[in-house]
């Protein structure tokens, strides 16, 4: 193991270790088939499709058998993984977000895949460059991407109609959003707010995204892929007024903050309460959205789809976060060659359009929706393009790339309490220099840590 583990190590100390999942594992020795260990983070629809995905790859073969195990939220499992280093309990096979990828890449714990890419000439070529570019690091693929992962705006047509907003014409920007919560805030007879326009988490990663979609950068040389960065400086003009909008919807009522959300329901469960109108979310909820509305479960929702919010000044454009695959380097070599095999089978164009399909995450394969399975679900369901459309018309620059920050979950933290402190009360600009100044700090140390 490198020496840098031991140091990967002790950052954990900072984090709150989970302790959730099963705990079998994938035996030492080799076996006929190999039997390797998934762990990943799906609930709802999303985990019964990865399971199902697992169980079509191991009746489709004899040499693997891939054993999914979920491990709670990706916090959870990425926790989990580092306090697992150097022991038995590790798996082959790793599912973790987008923003831990500078993290995992440090750790010395993981072949990246780029050593099987080169190894039997992988073609690449029908991937879409910006999924694959966010996990390269200095020519390095580490791991495999996923999918991609694209936030929406969700909104009740029924709720726009009674009000007598056009619910074929959502908002675009956040001043729109204020405008139209002004619409669609409802208070009883004392004053208190039953309705609010907006259900609002307290979302680190939503603040990134909104500087992506102004051109910002979140941290300095180059969002971290020019050269590691050294300063967090998602704290300048478009950030601040962000936080001022987010503050200032908050705090009169027109959004509801559901908090950090750690279910990732909690704001959908806003809007199907009626206690909001409109939310932002993930994509990759969006079959299972469906699934419940189509139940009959929620009454009064009539479901509409846009893409997300900007600042009125910005141009707009996205990030190809997500999720990815990483094979873990201390596993045997059988296990992880395994890990591999069903890799390219996940990632292969059929797969990814059933990914696609069962959840609303939008496939890495161009090819992928071409697929029948694809083709079905849009011609359904046309919101599933909505989240594909915003993404494939993003321009690719160092902002819209997203960010690479070794310690992501302190530079998380530091922001999600700027979000709390806000909404307490304190003055948006403050809290968020005050962020920043905490995230180059985790920043720096992390770099000393690791000798850089």
């Amino acid at each position: 193991m490198k020496g840098i583990v031991p140091i990967v190590l002790a950052l954990v100390a900072s984090i709150a270790v989970a302790a959730c999942g099963g705990e079998e594992q994938a035996p030492v020795g080799p076996s006929k088939p190999v039997t390797i260990t998934f762990w990943h983070s799906m609930i709802a629809a999303n985990g019964e499709a990865i399971e199902q995905l697992a169980d079509t790859f191991n009746r489709s073969q004899d040499e693997v058998v891939v054993r999914p195990l979920y491990q709670g939220t990706f916090e959870d499992n990425l926790n989990k993984l580092l306090a697992s280093l150097g022991s038995a309990k590790l798996p082959a096979l790793v599912q973790l977000p987008s923003w831990a990828t500078q993290l995992m890449a440090d750790s010395g714990a993981v072949t990246p895949v780029q050593h099987f890419i080169d190894r039997e000439g992988y073609d690449l070529s029908d991937f879409d460059p910006k999924a694959v570019e966010y996990y390269r690091i200095e020519g390095t693929l580490y791991s495999m991407p996923l999918e991609v992962v694209n936030s929406v705006l969700y909104y009740n047509k029924a709720a726009f109609r009674e009000v007598g907003l056009d619910p074929e014409r959502p908002p675009s920007t956040l001043e729109e959003v204020r405008d139209y919560s002004e619409r669609l805030l409802r208070e009883d007879a004392a004053g208190n707010v039953t309705r609010s326009g907006i259900a609002l988490e307290v979302q680190p990663g939503v603040l990134e995204l909104m500087l992506a979609m102004c051109g910002d950068l979140f941290v300095n040389n180059g969002n971290g892929r020019d050269a590691r960065a050294t300063e967090a400086i998602f704290n300048g003009p478009h950030g601040q007024a962000f936080f001022r909008w987010w503050h200032d919807m908050v705090t009169s009522g027109l959004g509801i903050n559901v908090g950090r959300n750690p279910s990732g329901a909690d704001h959908f469960l806003a809007v199907a309460a009626g206690r909001a109108a409109m939310t932002i979310g993930n994509a990759e909820a969006l079959r299972s959205i469906l699934n419940v509305l189509e139940k009959g479960e929620v009454k009064g929702v009539e479901l509409g789809v846009a893409p997300v919010p900007r600042l009125a000044d910005c141009p707009g454009g996205t990030m190809p976060v997500g999720e990815s695959l990483w094979i873990v380097s201390e596993r045997p070599e059988e296990e992880q060659e395994a890990a591999w095999k069903f890799i390219t089978f996940l990632v292969a164009p059929k797969q990814q359009a059933l990914w696609y399909a069962d959840t609303g995450y939008i496939p890495v394969r161009t090819s992928a929706f071409e697929m029948e399975a694809a083709r079905e679900v849009e011609a359904q369901y046309p919101y599933f393009r909505v989240a594909v459309e915003q993404f494939l018309a993003s321009p690719s620059t160092r902002a819209t790339q997203g960010s690479l920050i070794g310690p992501y979950p302190q530079v998380r933290e530091a922001i999600a309490h700027a979000y709390e402190q806000t909404a307490a009360g304190k003055d948006p600009v403050e809290a968020l220099d005050e962020a920043a100044r905490r995230a180059t700090e985790e920043i720096q140390r992390y770099a000393e840590r690791i000798g850089q």
